[in-house]
Parts: C-alpha cells; structure tokens; sequence
C-alpha cells in the first residue's frame, strides 16, 4: 500500500458523514412539517349542500317503507285520569225494616198472640203436645219446643191433615245443643233423634193431645193463615 491510501480514505470517510448529516437534517424538516402540533386545534368545516349527489338522497321507496314501519306502530294508550265515585248516586244502606207480623205463644197460658207492627191484634186459644212442660229435647218426648223460630212454610189443604199449617225452623241451633248436651249426659239415648216436622196447625180440640204441635180451632187458623207470610217470626215461651 502507498502512502496515498490514508489519505483516500479519511476524505471518503468524510464525504459519508457529511452526506449522513444531510440526510438526517432533511428527514427532521419534512418530518416536522407533516406531523401537527399537539395543541393545534381540528376544525371540522360543514360541507355545502352543493356537494351532496343525487345518489345519496333517498328514493321514494326507502320513504314509503318508512312511513309504513310508523303506521304500523300502534299509538300509545292515553292514560285518563279515575273517574270520580259518585257519591250523591249511592243510596244510603238501609237496614231492613222490622217485621210486620210476630207470633208469641205463652205455653203455660196456652195462648197464641198476634201482634203487627208491635200492636196486639188478636189472641187465640191453642192445644199443645201430650207432655208440655220443659222444652223438646228429642223426637217422642211429646213436649212442644221453646224457642225463637219462624215459619218456613205454608201448607194449604190437602198438604197436611191437620187443615190448613205453618211449617216451623224446629230444630234451631239451641235445639241441637240442648240435644247433644242430654246425649252426651246419658238423658237422652244415641238411638234416638231430635225430632222435626214442628206445626202450628189446625183441628184444636181444646185439650192437649199434639206430638209436640201447637193446634188452633179451624176457623182459627184460617184467619191465621190468611195474614201470615212465611219468614214471619214465632216466639214460644214456657
């Protein structure tokens, strides 16, 4: 090697630096005008009306599908505000009134009295069971019940055999205690009922001969049965 080969070298050397440097400076210049600053603010402008193409609007079919798809939706139910309760339409409660007829029979008096609307209207005599004393216990005791009752019924000639009937409520729920009570004391045997089929009836004879029935002369117990409704209430005392 020559003395010149140092030389060559060293100045080729430079010559790639310097060209290194260069490229280096310009990739930072063009660099730096590309990227934008960070605080520089994106102003995005409106784009004119003039600009938008015929072909983006929408055809007159996209516009009836549409308005289909809204007919479609049915409307919102109105929510009305609750009618008021109409308080002046409202008859008052009223209780029922009372009884126009009762019956009070007094055993001991063997008596039958007829009231309406609380004034006494007529008294008949009556018969009574074979056995009157006490009330009924059970069926064939021969007793006449005592009690709060009403009738239940009216049978007209030829539905009884006794003339003309009121068919009572006998047994009430007192009667059936009463009765359990004497079974249940050894008074009165299992086999035996408590009874039913309770009349206020006609063919009195005067004298007591009922199977547990209250019997009034014929005529009377027309008059009776004449006036008296069903559901008419009967009280029976000793």
């Amino acid at each position: 090697m020559n003395g010149r080969s140092p030389v060559i070298f060293l100045c080729f050397r430079r010559k790639a630096l310097l060209l290194l440097n260069s490229f280096l400076f310009l990739s930072l210049i063009s660099c730096g005008g590309a990227i934008a600053p960070r605080h520089t603010p994106v102003v995005l402008k409106p784009v004119p009306l003039e600009s938008i193409s015929k072909a983006d609007e929408p055809s007159d079919g996209d516009l009836q599908k549409t308005a289909k798809v809204v007919l479609d939706i049915p409307p919102p139910v109105p929510v009305l505000p609750p009618i008021p309760f109409p308080f002046e339409e409202v008859e008052e409660f009223k209780a029922p009134p009372p009884p126009s007829w009762k019956i009070v029979v007094k055993k001991n008096e063997r008596k039958l009295f007829l009231y309406q609307k609380g004034d006494l209207r007529q008294i008949y005599p009556i018969d009574l069971g074979e056995n009157p004393e006490g009330p009924k216990i059970h069926q064939g005791d021969m007793k006449t019940p005592e009690g709060d009752y009403r009738i239940i019924g009216k049978k007209d000639r030829g539905k009884t055999k006794y003339y003309l009937a009121f068919l009572l409520n006998y047994p009430n729920e007192t009667d059936r205690l009463r009765f359990e009570r004497a079974v249940k004391e050894g008074r009165v045997s299992k086999e035996k009922g408590i009874g039913g089929l309770i009349e206020i009836h006609g063919f009195g004879k005067g004298m007591d001969w009922t199977q547990g029935c209250i019997a009034l002369y014929n005529g009377h117990m027309e008059e009776l049965f004449n006036q008296i409704p069903v559901g008419t209430p009967v009280k029976i005392e000793p």
